[in-house]
């Protein structure tokens, strides 16, 4: 007698009994789902459709195509620059470098990382800019103007040196995807991140100069603090 199954849609809808070549075609057509449930009329033991034995095929093809219009897909692929750096632990990866594979990255990118950055501080900048300006009429202008570059100064030292420290990277650095360690890979401390800081402040604009004396590896705000930037791959669980 031939096999037949009782299915579970995710919606709570029950179908069957239906033969193998039934559920093949209702899985083909999308009614089935791979996480629907589905048991032998003869066991009432539940299993997941994609763990069915005669669907597997079907949703490893159906996984294959979402995974290549996923690649092709412009949105996703910006949704996972985004959010593909965010289980990069500097500490952890320090002791273990399972899942991480670092590569050398180009200038281009390095400089996108750091326009990323300057334009974040530049809206905090016109955020204190305001509350300065507030302030300008009990304080005078030349106490306000002096407020907001040493808060503005402080505010900035803070946040290279705060995400160096604790994630290993800033959000510019995060979204293009690099990372700042140490040549053993270890963790960037905040007298780095604040090094790393002082000589991008003053040494930014000839950084390209730099790059190129220190032979396309580096620039002189990571030679100086001896610390590496490079482009991270992180292998992520899908589960």
């Amino acid at each position: 007698m031939e096999k037949a199954y009782i299915v579970s849609l995710e919606n709570g809808e029950q179908l069957g009994p239906l033969d193998e070549e039934a559920l093949r075609r209702l899985a083909e057509a999308g009614t089935i789902t791979e996480n629907a449930q589905i048991r032998s009329t003869m066991l009432a033991i539940w299993s997941k459709a994609k763990d069915t034995d005669c669907l597997k095929k079907i949703f490893r093809e159906q996984m294959l195509q979402r995974a290549e219009q996923f690649a092709n897909d412009p949105k996703a692929q910006l949704k996972a620059r985004l959010e593909m750096r965010g289980d990069f632990d500097p500490l952890a990866n320090a002791l273990s470098q399972e899942g991480v594979t670092y590569h050398d990255c180009s200038f281009f990118v390095r400089l996108l990382a750091g326009l990323t950055d300057l334009l974040i501080l530049l809206v905090v900048a016109l955020g204190i800019l305001f509350f300065c300006w507030l302030a300008s009429h009990s304080l005078g202008p030349t106490k306000a103007l002096t407020l907001f570059c040493v808060v503005t100064w402080f505010v900035a030292a803070l946040y290279y040196m705060y995400f160096l420290a604790k994630f290993g990277q800033t959000l510019g650095q995060r979204f293009w995807g690099l990372v700042v360690i140490t040549p053993d890979r270890g963790c960037v401390y905040p007298i780095k991140g604040f090094l790393f800081f002082i000589f991008t402040f003053f040494f930014g604009l000839i950084s390209p100069l730099t790059w190129l004396i220190f032979g396309c590896r580096s620039t002189l705000q990571e030679w100086i603090p001896k610390v590496l930037v490079k482009h991270i791959s992180v292998a992520r669980s899908i589960y």
